[in-house]
């Protein structure tokens, strides 16, 4: 009887254990069925967000394409009506795009081959458009008798043609190529005279690279291309100094010379009818302070 009941106390274990596994079993197969079903329907979404967003994409590109050309306005702050008449004629009608697409830079580049111009700023704005703001190039002297420079040396032809020769500008002449040599070098020659009171007035820089100065004070001077900064400062010293008393007697100065130049005397009035008319008299001055008088 004990062996009988040991027996069925297995057989009902085995029939739980049983029960359990296949239990287990269902669970598991319901939780792969689930996790199967969240995956695909995560692909689901997935795809359908995809074909919306490839629609919204084909829509706004769609709706870029289609849209108006941007509106450019041009600002009238620091120009001259003629000067933002002049840069809305040369800017207005170069953009196609839309306000998106409208190439910057390029109506940048645009604005600045304006000779005239010297800065420009382009800004996107939702109201106004597309917005460029200018300043114009400052002329600080005139450059041949049809052209403009800045303090920078950069040539240009302005928009009206009122500003040129204006009679307060100094006038430089040259090779385009050599404006900013030839501003340097008058800044440097007004830098190494002002102890004089003196400022240059004209200055031209001829092909063969000699330099013809007028000072406001009516003195000339002619230099070469040879040791030409050591030759001006050395004059402005001399005639700061020893040359002093008689600054208001020359004409002009020739410094064509290695070690010295050559002085032109202005004659008087009284001098010029007492005597024929003769060569103007000069003297030519070393720079160690050795004097050689020379009539021409």
């Amino acid at each position: 009887m004990t062996s009988n009941l040991k027996l069925g106390t297995q057989h009902t274990m085995t029939q739980a254990v049983n029960g359990s596994s296949k239990l287990l079993g269902n669970k598991a197969h319901q939780i792969k069925d689930f996790l199967l079903g969240i995956k695909v329907t995560t692909y689901y979404v997935l795809a359908v967000a995809l074909v919306l967003i490839s629609l919204l994409f084909a829509i706004a590109n769609k709706a870029l394409q289609d849209a108006p050309a941007a509106h450019i306005e041009v600002s009238s702050e620091h120009l001259s009506p003629a000067q933002h008449q002049a840069l809305k004629s040369a800017v207005g009608g170069a953009v196609s795009d839309n306000f998106f697409t409208a190439d910057l830079q390029a109506l940048r580049d645009l604005a600045l081959s304006q000779q005239w111009v010297d800065q420009v700023s382009i800004t996107r704005d939702w109201q106004r458009g597309i917005i460029i703001s200018a300043l114009p190039k400052q002329a600080v002297a005139n450059f041949g008798t049809e052209r403009l420079i800045d303090a920078k040396g950069s040539v240009f032809v302005p928009v009206e043609s009122v500003d040129l020769m204006r009679e307060q500008f100094v006038n430089l002449q040259g090779d385009q190529e050599k404006s900013r040599v030839i501003m340097q070098q008058m800044q440097q020659i007004n830098e190494w005279f002002a102890p004089l009171n003196m400022k240059v007035e004209d200055i031209i820089l001829t092909p063969r690279m000699t330099w013809l100065v007028r000072f406001d004070n009516g003195i000339r001077l002619i230099v070469d291309n040879e040791d030409t900064a050591r030759k001006l400062m050395s004059l402005s010293q001399l005639l700061n100094g020893q040359l002093a008393p008689r600054l208001s007697e020359m004409q002009s100065v020739d410094l064509r010379y290695k070690n010295g130049f050559a002085i032109a005397w202005k004659v008087t009035e009284s001098s010029a009818a007492e005597t024929k008319p003769q060569k103007q008299p000069k003297e030519r001055i070393v720079f160690d302070g050795r004097t050689d008088q020379t009539i021409g």
